[in-house]
């Protein structure tokens, strides 16, 4: 963390720092000019998620440990600024990657209902399908998309299933 605060330029800090925030557990998605090297942002991560764990997702612990370790104040406080705003998604970021480490976890999901149609000579089908698509994030990080198309008799018997679970 001490090089990603001895950055000169406050632009190229916000980006570093922005980078650090949006991408604690995984490795950029897009090349973009950063000043660092990539090592130096991967040792900032680890850096920073060791004081998370240190502190306990604690904010306010956060603010002191940060401030205590005489980096520039501007800085500082540019840094907890977006630590605020990013909050949520790095406590998800956190949580998905602590239950990702025993079986794949759900990050996120879409559905939508679809109505197929078919016709013959003596009769025209519909036949309504739920259509769900699942994204998934593993041991190693990777994130796995799965598509299902479920019939209505499938729904039926998964919607008795969930509510028969005690």
């Amino acid at each position: 963390m001490d090089k990603l605060f001895q950055i000169e330029s406050l632009d190229e800090f916000q980006t570093v720092a922005q980078e650090v925030l949006s991408n604690l557990y995984c490795s950029r998605q897009k090349p973009q000019k950063i000043p660092i090297d990539d090592e130096s942002i991967n040792l900032a991560k680890k850096e920073f998620l060791a004081i998370l764990s240190e502190c306990n997702f604690d904010s306010s612990e956060i603010e002191e440990y940060v401030s205590s370790k005489g980096w520039p104040e501007d800085r500082v406080r540019l840094f907890l600024s977006f630590l605020k705003s990013n909050k949520s998604e790095v406590l998800v970021a956190a949580f998905n990657h602590y239950n990702s480490n025993f079986c794949e976890t759900v990050v996120d999901f879409n559905w939508c209902t679809k109505m197929i149609l078919g016709t013959s000579d003596l009769k025209t089908l519909k036949t309504p399908l739920l259509q769900l698509t699942f994204s998934t994030l593993n041991k190693s990080g990777k994130i796995n998309k799965s598509m299902y198309e479920i019939d209505k008799d499938m729904l039926s018997k998964m919607i008795n299933t969930l509510e028969n679970i005690k």
